[in-house]
């Protein structure tokens, strides 16, 4: 990857998150970090949810994804998966070459797997919070990315036996 001349005061916090719960906890994630982060912060948003973010933190650029999965019809889904695969690794990329960036941190369902992805192959960190309605059983993300992640967060301590080299700090 091409390296940027971005001003070293400027930071882009890239997060990716899904609907309803994923966004309530990405919101309260910030909430916590928003002490420690400058003004010159900026988010970059991946996401499946057309519904607003409330932060005070500024947003440079969102990213709204249709939902993929077809919960009524598999061929569509298969349909729509390519699409929004290719879409999203051009748009992760051209975040990447273009945005002083220096991870992803998710909360989301589906629509983090391929950004996550994207980020580790191109050297950049990626932390995840497995849902805190997760108790007995792995999201598909969280089977999909502990692998892939630099820093696993679990939100229940139940979760901590399924995920070994996690971390337990709470529900966000």
């Amino acid at each position: 990857m091409p390296k940027n001349n971005h001003d070293k005061e400027s930071k882009v916090l890239f997060i990716s998150y899904g609907q309803g719960g994923h966004q309530e906890e990405m919101r309260r994630l910030l909430n916590k970090i928003e002490p420690l982060v400058t003004e010159s912060t900026q988010l970059i948003i991946l996401t499946d949810s057309d519904k607003p973010l409330k932060t005070s933190l500024t947003i440079k650029k969102k990213i709204i994804y249709q939902e993929v999965r077809d919960k009524h019809s598999l061929f569509k889904t298969m349909i729509n998966l390519p699409k929004t695969i290719i879409k999203q690794v051009v748009d992760t990329i051209n975040i990447l070459i273009n945005q002083p960036v220096d991870g992803i941190v998710i909360t989301g369902p589906g629509v983090s797997i391929i950004p996550a992805i994207v980020c580790k192959f191109c050297g950049k960190k990626v932390v995840v919070f497995e849902s805190w309605c997760r108790f007995e059983h792995k999201s598909l993300t969280g089977k999909l990315l502990y692998r892939f992640s630099d820093l696993f967060f679990v939100q229940n301590k139940s979760m901590k036996a399924l995920y070994k080299n996690s971390i337990y700090k709470g529900r966000l």
